[in-house]
């Protein structure tokens, strides 16, 4: 059998490759839509970087009866919110949207590596909170962001609508095995291959599937909607423009 020593190394070197492939690629798409592949490769690169510090044993502490693997912690706090929040972005969603988009996956990484690490009751509100909010970004993406997306071009209309499923299911079914792995379903290895494998298929794919799809963003020399969605709108007619909102 693979070490799991040996699984962590190959992750950390996927990372690694696929990040330089797509700085490299980066050079080859339009500086308007740029802004948008950044946090995919910062995803990534970020990824590469954990897994090799999990690889070497950096940031790994005793907590209670069980390790908490900080560097790994680390990377789901950025990596989620990163992919979420883009694919809220390629709706064009409002600022306070795609807040909401970063800090759902923020709130249920803290929750779930609380739930691994204590147990018990605290376990049992940290997976259910995991799933809740699994479930609150499925509500929005299906229903008042699809609903909205309803003035975007189709191509884009179908870039986000291709982002969230794929988002939707890679991140549900990492879930249903993260949560398997707390109850004791699967055994340290198995729950360190599949997490690794899951992982990766997440950040690098994504990351792959929007470099691919990126022509498909509405952005030309108008206006960068990226920024749109993300600054708050101001009336020039409005006494207090100049304040901002």
């Amino acid at each position: 059998m693979i070490e799991l020593s040996t699984v962590y190394a190959v992750a950390a070197a996927v990372y690694a490759l696929a990040a330089v492939g797509l700085v490299a690629w980066l050079t080859r798409i339009p500086e308007r839509r740029r802004t948008y592949c950044y946090p995919a490769v910062a995803a990534v690169g970020v990824s590469a970087v954990t897994t090799a510090l999990s690889l070497v044993g950096v940031g790994v502490v005793a907590v209670g009866g069980g390790s908490l693997d900080l560097p790994s912690v680390l990377d789901d706090l950025i990596a989620y919110p990163l992919l979420w929040g883009v694919a809220a972005l390629l709706a064009n969603e409002s600022r306070r949207t795609v807040g909401v988009f970063v800090a759902v996956p923020v709130v249920q990484v803290v929750a779930f590596n609380a739930a691994s690490v204590l147990g018990g009751v605290v376990g049992l509100v940290g997976i259910a909170t995991v799933v809740a909010g699994h479930l609150l970004l499925a509500y929005l993406l299906f229903g008042p962001v699809w609903e909205r997306a309803g003035r975007l071009p189709d191509r884009q209309r179908l870039l986000h609508w291709k982002a969230r499923n794929l988002l939707l299911f890679l991140i549900g079914m990492l879930i249903a095995y993260a949560v398997l792995g707390v109850a004791g379903v699967f055994d340290t290895y198995v729950s360190g291959v599949l997490g690794e494998y899951v992982g990766a298929l997440i950040r690098v794919g994504f990351a792959g599937f929007l470099f691919a799809n990126v022509d498909a963003i509405d952005v030309d020399d108008a206006g960068d909607e990226l920024l749109d969605a993300v600054r708050p709108e101001i009336d020039p007619d409005r006494p207090d423009a100049a304040g901002g909102d």
